[in-house]
């Protein structure tokens, strides 16, 4: 069964939770490419998936939330390998169990969006299409996550939407907006 499917039937879906946190428990260092985990301890990313499908997970969130060609500059493997290496552990931890879904990650650029950085709105789009086309054919679903910037979601969305079929889930964060003194 699809993600739509299962959402018109069943109305509710669990997601895991945060990957980050659970990746430093494991042993991430500070400045260490969360992504690059999924090539030199792909263990530590398969025990994730399955502490969170013991848990009631009904979505396994790919370890792909950096894996742009911004946050992978200086990584050893690219978008496209990055993305098929985490939609790999986490398909292989589903298995062929119903009803549980793999959505890939998409996080924020790294980078802010003019006018207030020096990233296009059209650089944005093509950053989070590469990362699309690269998992659209074997993931279930995207997630859009942790995003605080409205314009750079927009790019996400239409990149997704104009390059895919599947479902897409967003999520934001809000800053606590400051006095100014």
């Amino acid at each position: 069964m699809d993600v739509k499917t299962y959402l018109q039937t069943k109305n509710r879906l669990i997601f895991d939770g945060a990957f980050g946190t659970m990746l430093q428990k494991k042993g991430l260092k500070p400045g260490e490419i969360p992504e690059e985990l999924n090539f030199t301890h792909p263990q530590w990313i398969t025990e994730i998936h399955q502490a969170y499908l013991a848990a009631g997970s009904q979505v396994l969130t790919t370890n792909t939330f950096g894996a742009n060609r911004y946050k992978l500059a200086h990584s050893s493997h690219n978008v496209t390998q990055t993305v098929k290496q985490a939609l790999d552990l986490a398909l292989a931890v589903r298995g062929e169990q119903e009803n549980i879904f793999v959505a890939q990650d998409l996080g924020p650029i790294g980078q802010l969006l003019a006018p207030s950085g020096n990233l296009s709105f059209e650089e944005a789009y093509e950053m989070y299409k590469e990362q699309v086309l690269a998992g659209e054919e074997r993931a279930d679903l995207f997630i859009l996550e942790t995003t605080s910037d409205l314009y750079e979601l927009k790019a996400a969305v239409l990149a997704v939407k104009e390059n895919s079929r599947l479902p897409i889930f967003c999520t934001m964060t809000f800053e606590k907006k400051r006095p100014h003194f």
